[in-house]
């Protein structure tokens, strides 16, 4: 009678071993890549947004949007997003692929019957579309900037990915880590050192204004005023007094 081969138990534990071995190392390099999809498309999101921002200029004396408009206690209120909304193809492009868990939670809870109801995972620099509301933050204050008043657009940031809660350092490491924490549905970007007219809003728990999120590999998608898209860490624009958000300065 023949013998049938068959594999002993340390065998199979070997070959155990070795598929949970290689399953670790492919693991890590298929979600890196996942995430690399993820980048691209918000890349190209914030490209097409910084489309209608330019159509929405023509179409308004070279102005940016405003960053937010309000009436009475904040019975009337529109955002930036709401002003592109009619520039746009689509508003899938205002919500980042690689949004959080606490983010998704934030938007299953959000009111469905408000007056243009939006949401976005992108945070807009005020200091570019100012802001319109009427005995308290006044526009004739806070301006819509004209694309010709930012002496560097290659180097003012437009847009981030938002956002988190930010410090109040000239330290670029420490203003804002991974570490920071999050602040689902922030669509104002500001200087964490003068967040006028807002003061102390990008440092406190505030859910409006903040810092960049760093949910790409540590990193965000940048959209700058001259239209340019980049992938950059926190500390490489972001801290108080940073000229990267200042239209009249721009980075170096």
């Amino acid at each position: 009678m023949k013998k049938i081969a068959a594999f002993t138990l340390i065998e199979l534990l070997v070959v155990i071993a070795i598929i949970a071995i290689l399953a670790g190392m492919l693991l890590p390099a298929l979600s890196k890549a996942k995430e690399k999809g993820k980048q691209a498309s918000c890349m190209n999101s914030q490209r097409q947004i910084g489309i209608a921002s330019r159509i929405y200029s023509d179409d308004n004396d070279s102005r940016y949007a405003p960053t937010f408009q309000v009436r009475g206690n904040n019975d009337f209120r529109k955002a930036w997003f709401n002003f592109l909304a009619p520039y746009s193809q689509t508003t899938n492009i205002m919500l980042c692929p690689s949004r959080s868990k606490k983010f998704d939670k934030f938007y299953q809870n959000y009111p469905s019957d408000e007056r243009d109801k939006a949401v976005s995972t992108y945070a807009a620099n005020f200091q570019l579309g100012g802001c319109d509301w009427p005995n308290v933050w006044p526009k004739e204050t806070w301006r819509q900037l004209k694309d010709t008043e930012v002496r560097a657009p290659s180097s003012v940031v437009y847009l981030t990915d938002g956002g988190a809660q930010a410090v109040n350092t000239t330290d670029p490491e420490k203003a804002v880590t991974p570490q920071s924490a999050e602040k689902p549905g922030c669509w104002i970007v500001h200087d964490p050192g003068d967040s006028s007219p807002c003061g102390g809003c990008v440092t406190s728990g505030d859910g409006n204004w903040g810092g960049p999120h760093l949910r790409h590999l540590g990193r965000s998608i940048v959209l700058f005023a001259d239209g340019h898209v980049e992938t950059k860490r926190a500390s490489q624009w972001f801290w108080a007094g940073t000229p990267w958000l200042n239209p009249r300065e721009g980075g170096r």
